[in-house]
Protein backbone atom coordinates (compact mmCIF):
# COMPACT_ATOMS: atom_id res chain seq x y z
CA UNK A 1 0.00 0.00 0.00
CA UNK A 2 3.17 1.96 0.34
CA UNK A 3 3.32 4.89 -2.03
CA UNK A 4 6.04 7.42 -1.71
CA UNK A 5 4.58 10.77 -3.62
CA UNK A 6 4.60 14.07 -2.14
CA UNK A 7 1.13 14.03 -0.96
CA UNK A 8 -0.19 17.59 -0.34
CA UNK A 9 -3.90 17.68 0.10
CA UNK A 10 -6.26 16.34 2.88
CA UNK A 11 -9.30 14.83 3.43
CA UNK A 12 -11.51 14.74 6.68
CA UNK A 13 -13.78 12.47 7.19
CA UNK A 14 -16.26 12.02 10.55
CA UNK A 15 -17.32 8.74 11.47
CA UNK A 16 -18.96 6.86 14.51
CA UNK A 17 -16.93 5.31 17.50
CA UNK A 18 -18.70 1.65 16.03
CA UNK A 19 -17.53 2.73 12.18
CA UNK A 20 -13.84 3.78 13.99
CA UNK A 21 -13.18 0.28 15.29
CA UNK A 22 -14.54 -1.87 12.67
CA UNK A 23 -12.05 0.34 10.18
CA UNK A 24 -9.10 -0.18 12.81
CA UNK A 25 -10.03 -3.76 12.34
CA UNK A 26 -9.94 -3.75 8.68
CA UNK A 27 -6.63 -1.31 8.62
CA UNK A 28 -4.89 -4.27 10.62
CA UNK A 29 -6.46 -7.28 8.27
CA UNK A 30 -5.42 -5.34 5.53
CA UNK A 31 -1.99 -4.59 6.74
CA UNK A 32 -2.64 -0.55 6.71
CA UNK A 33 0.28 1.06 8.50
CA UNK A 34 -2.65 4.15 9.33
CA UNK A 35 -6.15 4.46 8.76
CA UNK A 36 -4.95 7.39 5.88
CA UNK A 37 -3.51 3.92 4.21
CA UNK A 38 -6.53 1.93 4.45
CA UNK A 39 -8.76 4.99 3.17
CA UNK A 40 -6.75 5.76 0.26
CA UNK A 41 -6.66 2.24 -1.07
CA UNK A 42 -10.40 2.50 -0.72
CA UNK A 43 -11.07 5.14 -2.64
CA UNK A 44 -8.87 4.01 -5.59
CA UNK A 45 -10.64 0.44 -5.45
CA UNK A 46 -13.61 2.42 -5.99
CA UNK A 47 -12.45 4.42 -8.59
CA UNK A 48 -10.82 1.29 -10.73
CA UNK A 49 -14.62 -0.38 -9.92
CA UNK A 50 -16.23 2.75 -11.90
CA UNK A 51 -13.71 2.80 -14.43
CA UNK A 52 -14.67 -0.85 -15.31
CA UNK A 53 -18.51 -0.48 -14.44
CA UNK A 54 -18.13 1.92 -17.60
CA UNK A 55 -16.16 -0.12 -19.73
CA UNK A 56 -18.95 -3.05 -19.05
CA UNK A 57 -21.92 -0.28 -19.85
CA UNK A 58 -19.73 0.43 -23.19
CA UNK A 59 -19.09 -3.22 -24.05
CA UNK A 60 -22.85 -3.78 -23.22
CA UNK A 61 -23.60 -1.00 -25.92
CA UNK A 62 -21.40 -2.45 -28.48
CA UNK A 63 -22.49 -5.80 -27.82
CA UNK A 64 -26.43 -4.31 -28.41
CA UNK A 65 -25.10 -2.49 -31.99
CA UNK A 66 -23.90 -5.42 -33.34
CA UNK A 67 -26.80 -7.63 -32.23
CA UNK A 68 -28.80 -4.68 -34.29
CA UNK A 69 -26.48 -4.56 -37.31
CA UNK A 70 -26.85 -8.04 -37.70
CA UNK A 71 -30.69 -8.07 -38.03
CA UNK A 72 -29.89 -5.20 -40.22
CA UNK A 73 -28.08 -7.43 -42.90
CA UNK A 74 -30.03 -10.49 -42.51
CA UNK A 75 -33.05 -8.02 -43.40
CA UNK A 76 -31.34 -6.36 -46.44
CA UNK A 77 -30.13 -10.09 -47.45
CA UNK A 78 -34.26 -11.36 -47.25
CA UNK A 79 -34.60 -8.17 -49.41
CA UNK A 80 -31.80 -9.00 -51.93
CA UNK A 81 -33.51 -12.76 -52.36
CA UNK A 82 -36.77 -10.86 -52.95
CA UNK A 83 -38.11 -12.44 -49.26
CA UNK A 84 -40.26 -10.49 -47.29
CA UNK A 85 -38.17 -9.04 -43.96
Amino acid sequence: MANFQNRTRVVYVRVSEDEFHHFRELREQHGAKNMSDLVRSAMNAMARQQASGFERDVTLRLQQLEASLDRLNLAVEQIMEGKPA
